[in-house]
């Protein structure tokens, strides 16, 4: 949702000053807690919302088209029920605290917090003053509201995804905030542990927040809550809220009126006070109380990922560095290092998919390129000591930008690392000093229809010419069945395969047990790897990316941490959806869960089925591999043959 046009505001502000009269604010209606299973996603994409034809009267809608079916739905959809009031308080200290210097206009906003603090503070009982702020609480960044010019002052704050809640020393180190701030939190029946936000803005006289709804993971999980604090003239602030656009209806903004609201529905606010005076408002989220096994109340966050966020309060003059959705501490810069994952393959088994899915997640970001090739083809030779090389290897990823971030992530996808370990495991080891600390993925296919995948894809003369070139020409005059003979061949040769009969098309599984899994199997497949796994052509090795233990085992025993790898199957990603297969993802990256948008398969083409004399040779061949696969995963899933069930 981009950001709305000057003259829209100025529009929407022109209405507001015409509600002042035309609308008159909803009774003041303590319908309870908001549940949060209202807020599981924006009240305008309700089809029971869009369907009703609301008539506004007066300035309140009705309902009188909705038939619905239980009384739980009639409460939940009730205009109304955007909005409950939740007490009315006492905000006189509040009000002492927070009124000097809150009429004065932002003057320092989006300034960098280094030069914040070489500023002189005017005066420390101004805590809206930005400089004062950034010297003795800690500087954040609203991106909208301080482009409004609205000034804030933080009290508690956390990233999007409620991770980590910051508490500020304006609030933890301050006996009278809080004691301050003890009517409204009794008012909500809540403890200072269960508060994840809160803040006091100021909104500058003349001003328009537009009609928006509130975005971001936090928002479904948290209860959002205002309290009117510093209101010269309540009856000039046009404060809205209702399931969609035309259903909004105005709310009190009387000192003192602690109301929650659904931040899911659309809602706007305009300051039209005649007196140049600022409008304050404290505002605040908090989550949900669950209990833990020992039956003890702790504040917590529902599916589809339940965790506690961890609390820290900060020092005086801390500094956050902030993206959209992350926020971390200065001190906490290049604490992780990059990259953090690789995807390793195998090729033409759903990489595509997964590497895009991933970084649809806010705390992922793309590697300047999908496949670095940084271990493999773009290794550079020239460069002689480790540090070269690592600077050499991580210019394909935004590493400088992301030391300053460390909730956020990155990782490669190059689905040739799999099969050439040979090569890739001590590069790795060289480069990344961190590789048993980082997360391994790795997507199979049942080999027999990933073979005929990799031969249509390297032969196909659809892409981009970056794209064809990688490819290679080798086998653009060759059948399917020569390609798979000419791998065979290779494998021969290398001493790879001892217990197949190329032209019989036969396995000798006594000559296959006595061979598997021992050293001369190891040096057969480095052979293979020296010889015939092509650097800059992806025209080789048909047969042998589809014998997934043998890649994967080296890789396995280089990494001590067996946790740090993931192996998937695409059949299974297709079985149980891709919502499902990347919640897994995300867990094995400690990332927290999100919802893909994006669901397409990536990278994907049709192509002519093979022959069944073809199918039925490659089978019998894969199926003591496939064996081999199930033996090292151990897992269920891979039981018996896991691509013949």
């Amino acid at each position: 949702m981009g950001a709305t046009p000057q003259d829209e505001i100025d529009k929407q502000h022109g209405e507001a000053y015409d509600a002042i009269i035309s609308m008159k604010c909803a009774p003041m209606v303590d319908r309870g807690e908001i549940p949060l299973a209202w807020k599981v996603e924006p009240t305008m994409n309700d089809p029971r919302y869009n369907e009703a034809e609301n008539v506004s009267v007066n300035g309140n809608s009705t309902l009188d088209t909705f038939q619905l079916k239980n009384e739980d739905e009639q409460s939940r959809y009730n205009l109304g029920s955007c909005i409950s009031s939740r007490g009315q308080v006492d905000v006189s200290k509040l009000i002492n605290l927070v009124t000097p210097g809150c009429h004065i206009p932002a003057a320092t906003t989006n300034k960098p917090v280094s030069e914040l603090k070489k500023m002189a503070t005017n005066s420390k009982s101004n805590l809206w003053d930005e400089v004062n702020a950034a010297k003795n609480n800690a500087h954040v960044v609203r991106p909208s509201h301080d482009a409004w010019g609205i000034k804030k002052i933080v009290l508690m704050f956390c990233d999007d995804f409620l991770q980590t809640v910051y508490e500020m020393p304006w609030w933890h180190s301050n006996p009278a905030m809080r004691n301050a701030m003890k009517p409204i939190l009794d008012a909500l029946n809540i403890k200072p542990d269960r508060i994840v936000r809160m803040l006091f803005a100021a909104l500058p006289p003349g001003t328009t927040i537009p009609v928006h709804h509130d975005t971001g993971a936090w928002v479904s999980k948290t209860h959002r809550v205002h309290v009117p604090i510093v209101v010269d003239d309540p009856d000039r602030i046009v404060f809205r809220c209702g399931p969609n656009e035309s259903s909004m209806q105005r709310v009190s903004c009387i000192p003192g009126h602690v109301f929650e609201m659904n931040n899911q529905a659309k809602h706007a606010v305009s300051n039209c006070q005649k007196n140049n005076k600022h409008r304050v408002h404290m505002i605040l989220d908090y989550v949900d109380m669950v209990h833990d096994d020992a039956g003890v109340s702790d504040s917590s966050l529902s599916s589809p990922s339940s965790f506690r966020p961890r609390r820290i309060q900060l020092s005086p003059g801390e500094t956050l560095l902030q993206t959209r959705r992350s926020i971390d501490r200065a001190l906490d810069k290049s604490k992780r290092p990059t990259p953090s994952f690789l995807i390793l393959g195998a090729q033409k088994a759903g990489t595509t998919s997964i590497y895009e899915y991933l970084n649809q997640h806010p705390l992922v970001v793309k590697a300047r390129r999908r496949e670095t090739h940084c271990l493999d083809w773009r290794w550079n030779h020239t460069l002689n000591n480790a540090t070269e090389r690592k600077k050499h290897c991580l210019s394909f990823f935004l590493a400088k930008e992301l030391k300053f971030h460390p909730s956020c992530m990155t990782g490669d996808s190059t689905p040739s690392y799999l099969l050439d370990s040979y090569r890739c495991i001590p590069r790795l080891k060289k480069v990344f000093d961190h590789y048993e600390d980082m997360k391994y993925i790795v997507m199979t296919r049942d080999p027999v229809k990933r073979a005929k995948s990799h031969y249509e894809m390297v032969t196909s003369l659809d892409g981009t010419p970056e794209q064809i070139q990688a490819r290679g020409k080798e086998w653009l005059k060759l059948t399917f069945e020569d390609v798979i003979r000419l791998d065979m061949c290779n494998m021969k040769k290398s001493g790879l395969i001892p217990y197949w009969d190329i032209d019989r098309e036969e396995m000798d599984m006594d000559a296959f047990n006595a061979f598997v899994g021992t050293n001369c199997e190891d040096e057969a497949f480095r052979a293979y790897s020296k010889d015939h796994v092509k650097m800059g052509s992806g025209s080789h090795s048909l047969i042998s990316r589809g014998m997934y233990e043998l890649q994967l085992r080296p890789w396995m025993c280089a990494i001590s941490n067996k946790d740090a790898f993931l192996v998937m199957k695409l059949e299974t990603m297709k079985k149980v959806g891709v919502q499902t297969t990347m919640k897994k993802v995300f867990e094995h990256l400690n990332l927290p869960y999100y919802k893909v948008e994006d669901e397409s398969a990536k990278n994907t083409r049709s192509y002519n089925e093979m022959t069944l004399k073809t199918e039925h040779m490659l089978r019998r061949f894969y199926a003591p591999h496939n064996a081999r696969l199930e033996r090292l995963l151990s897992d269920e899933e891979w039981s018996g043959d896991p691509w013949v069930k």
